[in-house]
């Protein structure tokens, strides 16, 4: 797996900063926010083209567009347009995005059913294109849990519709790590978040979610994709985000250490 900062965690600072503070701490790749600073309101080839080729300096994978593509929200087809351009300027095939539509268990069936359709489409047209759709797993939206987000993707049956993996911290949530395990086919980008007991967010090593089980699952089901620290929690954010970083990598190390061994054993 490789290691990936969302630029949302420093929400407050320009995106050229962020990029240079992923490549400082030792990322591998970098999730553009998709809302302003970190991306103007207005699609501007000139600052997106910079984007790409400062992560290029810093030797940064844009790991995914951190796009709010909703297929309820007006002219859907026309933002998912924009966002693929974006992606593609910034050297990425991964868009995320929102299935929108309020709470899976109060959600009504008409909604239910548009966004359904408009998947299909939005999702056949991503397959055209080379690229793929990664649904947020998120509270108060159709993914806020391992039965709808199944149902989404086998209901539409479209190869490009997958789903980021993130464990939420509500009190009727799913298992954290039985949802890895549920959703391990169908993930194509992990945020890496934690929290108390009580639901507070804290530093990923210290909370109720044990990550070295999630690794071990969705690489066991062959993900090799990024693990991505989303936000940092803590007086001094640079800190906090080292220590997140550090940790996710002693969980990721291991397992390149063994696809290395296994390489060498295939070649002998």
């Amino acid at each position: 797996m490789k290691l990936g900062l969302c630029s949302i965690a420093f929400q407050d600072k320009p995106l050229e900063e962020v990029i240079d503070i992923a490549a400082d701490n030792g990322f591998d790749g970098v999730e553009v926010w998709g809302k302003p600073p970190h991306m103007p309101a207005e699609y501007d080839k000139a600052y997106i083209e910079k984007i790409r080729d400062l992560a290029q300096q810093k030797r940064l994978e844009i790991s995914a567009f951190g796009s709010y593509v909703d297929p309820l929200m007006t002219f859907h087809q026309k933002h998912l347009e924009e966002a693929f351009k974006i992606a593609h300027q910034l050297g990425t095939d991964l868009i995320r995005i929102w299935s929108g539509g309020g709470p899976s268990k109060s959600i009504a069936p008409a909604d239910k059913r548009l966004i359904f359709f408009r998947l299909v489409t939005l999702a056949q047209w991503a397959n055209f294109r080379s690229i793929k759709l990664g649904m947020e797993m998120h509270n108060n939206h159709l993914t806020d849990t391992v039965d709808s987000i199944l149902e989404i993707i086998e209901t539409t049956n479209q190869p490009s519709l997958k789903t980021y993996y993130q464990p939420l911290a509500r009190y009727d949530a799913d298992e954290p790590h039985t949802a890895a395990q549920r959703l391990a086919p169908h993930v194509v980008n992990v945020h890496a978040q934690n929290f108390d007991e009580n639901g507070k967010a804290c530093a990923i090593a210290e909370g109720v979610v044990d990550y070295s089980k999630v690794v071990e699952t969705l690489s066991g089901a062959g993900y090799d994709g990024y693990i991505q620290v989303e936000f940092v929690h803590g007086d001094n954010k640079l800190e906090a985000l080292q220590r997140d970083r550090d940790y996710l990598a002693s969980l990721t190390a291991p397992l390149a250490e063994r696809s290395l061994k296994d390489l060498e054993t295939e070649s002998v």
